[in-house]
């Protein structure tokens, strides 16, 4: 990815609105939903537009860091979650919808004549949905914390 990440991080807020969309959409959880409508979900998407913007940067022999960086983290993030009562289907669908948004803002970003080429464009989002891919499948192997008892 070289300029999509760029494209999302420059219009963020657009992003996160779309987001937003597709996860009502989708038809995740209210307090999922709602998590992600506040601070916190903001959060989360600037830290994954940084990521992507720190993955198109990196060269070579820095991406096995860079991927086992993200790879990290999307266990950390689901193990939270998990903890906090959060159904694994709705951290699922919080990846997924991403990639749905991310068309729709390159979708306005060629009406607008600021998206990449067609070819690199469908490369770059195949490249994020192949890196969204790992995070899902992260998630759904991330074990649930064990809730006490008492």
């Amino acid at each position: 990815m070289q300029r999509l990440p760029f494209l999302l991080r420059d219009h963020r807020e657009q992003f996160r609105q779309r987001w937003l969309d597709a996860l009502a959409a989708a038809a995740a959880g209210d307090d999922y939903r709602e998590l992600m409508a506040s601070p916190v979900g903001d959060r989360f998407l600037r830290k994954l537009i940084d990521d992507l913007v720190v993955l198109s940067e990196a060269e070579a022999y820095e991406l096995p860091g860079v991927h086992r960086g993200l790879h990290e983290d999307a266990a950390r993030e689901a193990a939270y979650r998990l903890g906090l009562g959060f159904a694994r289907l709705d951290l699922v669908k919080g990846w997924q919808t991403v990639l749905a948004a991310a068309v729709d803002v390159l979708e306005d970003a060629v009406v607008v004549g600021e998206a990449p080429p067609p070819g690199d464009a469908l490369a770059e989002l195949k490249a994020l949905g192949t890196l969204l891919d790992h995070m899902v499948r992260t998630t759904i192997v991330t074990p649930a914390p064990e809730r006490d008892g008492g």
